[in-house]
């Protein structure tokens, strides 16, 4: 069959291109295997690179939060100095006020008394 080769060669060829193939078919269930291995393992990546990426996320904001309400105790803290400081410069500017007005009262009593 095999060019003029004898049955028993023919067997031994035939059995060697049997292995071949065996081996051709073994290699490429292994690259098909390892193909989604690689696909599985890009895929785990990504998601562990999701979860990273979400959770440098949340500290940001956790920071951002704490960031903001530092700030606002802060400035709530000046502002309720600047109110006192007001608060302080109001009532001295009112019994300055009230203390003009009782001069000024006595001067009016004063000049009526005087025209009497």
């Amino acid at each position: 069959m095999f060019g003029g080769r004898t049955t028993g060669e023919e067997l031994l060829v035939k059995d060697v291109i049997e292995r071949i193939q065996d081996a051709e078919r073994a290699a490429e269930e292994t690259a098909r295997g390892a193909r989604a291995e690689a696909k599985r393992l890009v895929a785990e990546a990504r998601e562990e690179a999701e979860r990273s990426s979400d959770a440098v996320r949340s500290e940001a904001r956790q920071e951002e939060q704490r960031l903001v309400d530092e700030a606002r105790r802060s400035a709530e803290g000046e502002a309720h100095e600047i109110a006192k400081q007001g608060r302080a410069e109001v009532e001295a500017v009112r019994e300055g006020a009230l203390a003009q007005v009782e001069a000024g009262v006595r001067t009016v009593l004063r000049s009526i008394g005087a025209r009497r």
